[in-house]
This record gives structure tokens, sequence and C-alpha cells, in this order.
């Protein structure tokens, strides 16, 4: 069985792909060396912090609330014993 390969096809196949591996490339460089990349950047790390803990701004107003509540309820208390005090 011979195969029946044209150079020149061969060639134009590689070049295409090379161009395409460079300009990808010389995007992305040019993505991060570009001003506004900073907030980017930080985009997808707080998209990423996100992620691992959907919840953790309810979580933490339900600890504040919880630690708000606590605090009334103490007060509460306290006020109740200085009534009972003769």
């Amino acid at each position: 069985m011979e195969l029946n390969i044209d150079p020149g096809k061969v060639m134009l196949v590689i070049g295409l792909t090379l161009l395409i591996v460079i300009g990808v490339n010389v995007l992305i460089y040019f993505s991060v060396t570009r001003k506004g990349t900073i907030g980017q950047i930080e985009l997808l790390r707080r998209a990423a912090k996100q992620a691992r803990n959907p919840w953790e701004v309810e979580d933490n107003s339900l600890a504040e609330l919880s630690k708000l509540v606590a605090e009334l309820k103490e007060n509460s208390d306290q006020g109740k014993d200085d009534d009972r005090a003769p």
C-alpha cells in the first residue's frame, strides 16, 4: 500500500497550525500585559472563591446575627437580675 502524501499540503497544515498557536499565544500575552487585566484576574479570583463557598456571605451574616442575639439575651438576663436586687 503506497501513501500518496503531497508535501505542499503537509507544509500548509503545519504552517497553519503554527500560525494558530503563535496567534493564540500573542493574544494571551497582550491580554495579560494590558492595563485592565488586574480587574479581570480579581474577578476570576472572586468567582473561584464564591464557587468554593457559595453561601459565605449568608453564613457570615447569620453568625453576626447569632452573636447579636446572644448579646441581647445576655443583656436581657442582666436586666432581670437588676430588677430583683433589693
